[in-house]
């Protein structure tokens, strides 16, 4: 399809230059801001993201699966499936099949495919004929099903911001068979400083600026290429962020003995073993002491977090109140700084854990606000954009439909 597109400006968004109709050759370009709550749009003056707002999609909040932290939610987004079912549980784990310990520190156990189930949408994309390229994503570094993106590259956070956008669109418009239909984009630092400072410090503040300001020059990166009327922009996070502080503690040492507890996932989601035999003991004093966090056995996890029927969860997960910190005395005691800041991995349905997403592009609607919708959705999104037939997920295109025109 050809049509000629007139822009008096570049602007710094879509607007004006999206064309009506729907592009047979129609671009997905996926952006995620880490640790972006669903509301930090109203904290300070985001014009960039305004004017994507204006003429696009913007939901209420994305909701995460649980436990609400980076690695479980970006692989969630990517294969549109929930932890049971593509393996990834936590941050940390400890698989007893493959007798091995995955952490996101780990170069190895990161790169190793056996750590991940299900199919992300890159490899989607691949079988599909079509190719990707990404820009940082949990797995995108990993041959899962041996196969990797069309263009890929290994985590590396001292990349400049700009470099990485720069790189993106240059996938997205090499005119080649080099260029890609589906890109991912990934940032961190908002996420940093919500640990660090707190949701509601001006350092968050300072953060929100920039993150506007990047979407800014990738906007106007994406209009000078002429992709803005065959790309479909998703913007979006993979959890929110809470205040903690050392008023808000739950005290291990005064339940139990912290010594019978093999711990594999940290606070606020913990995730452990107990010491042989120890089990019932462990849990029923935990139980009988439930203040402030709520302890399930394995088999007893609520149904709506997705998580029990995996080989990776433990014997025991205990789950924080918002703003609430499980430790040890010791642990405590050695660090008169913590806890402090903002940590997220609570609860999924606690507003405070709620994601950002914004949506313009020529399948989106215009100036429409979504209600609240889970993650896993996104990848059946994806898939539709594309054109292409997804996997198995969990996900729904049905649930989605209302962002689409």
């Amino acid at each position: 399809m050809k049509k000629i597109l007139v822009c008096a400006l570049i602007s710094m968004s879509l607007m004006g230059c999206i064309e009506e109709e729907k592009s047979r050759d129609t671009k997905v370009l996926l952006v995620s801001f880490d640790g972006f709550r669903h509301d930090y749009l109203s904290k300070t003056d985001t014009p960039n993201f305004d004017k994507l707002v204006e003429t696009g999609v913007l939901s209420e909040g994305l909701i995460p699966i649980f436990p609400s932290k980076t690695f479980p939610n970006y692989y969630a987004m990517a294969t549109g499936l929930h932890p049971e079912n593509n393996g990834f549980i936590a941050n940390n784990m400890y698989d007893p099949e493959m007798d091995a310990r995955f952490t996101i520190s780990n170069r190895d156990a990161v790169e190793n495919p056996d750590w991940y189930e299900g199919e992300p949408i890159w490899n989607t994309v691949e079988k599909a004929g079509k190719k990707s390229g990404t820009m940082f994503w949990v797995g995108s570094e990993t041959p899962i099903q041996d196969m990797r993106p069309t263009h890929w590259k290994r985590y590396n956070e001292s990349m400049p911001d700009s470099a990485r956008i720069d790189t993106v669109v240059k996938w997205l418009s090499y005119g080649n068979e080099k260029e890609v239909d589906f890109a991912t984009l990934y940032f961190s630092f908002v996420d940093a400083r919500g640990h660090r400072f707190g949701p509601n410090s001006p350092e968050v503040v300072e953060a929100i600026e920039r993150a506007d300001n990047l979407v800014g020059y990738l906007v106007e990166s994406i209009n000078q290429k002429e992709l803005s009327g065959k790309t479909n922009l998703m913007i979006v996070s993979d959890h929110g962020m809470a205040e903690i502080s050392r008023d808000r503690v739950v005290i291990l040492n005064e339940m139990i003995n912290p010594d019978n507890l093999e711990v594999i996932s940290y606070s606020p989601a913990m995730m452990a073993n107990a010491k042989a035999g120890k089990l019932n003991e462990v849990y029923l004093a935990l139980k009988a002491n439930e203040e402030h966090f709520k302890v399930y056995k394995k088999e007893d996890i609520p149904e709506r977090y997705h998580l029990k029927n995996h080989r990776r969860v433990p014997e025991l997960l205990l789950v924080a109140d918002v703003g609430y910190t499980i430790t040890t005395r010791e642990f405590f005691e050695e660090r008169e700084n913590y806890p402090s800041g903002g940590n997220h991995g609570f609860d999924n349905q606690a507003k405070e854990m709620h994601a950002l997403f914004v949506a313009n592009g020529p399948d989106f609607r215009k100036g429409y606000t979504a209600k609240p919708f889970k993650n896993v959705h996104l990848y059946s999104l994806m898939a539709h954009l594309l054109e292409i037939t997804p996997a198995q997920n969990d996900g729904s295109l049905d649930s989605v439909s209302v962002l689409l025109k």
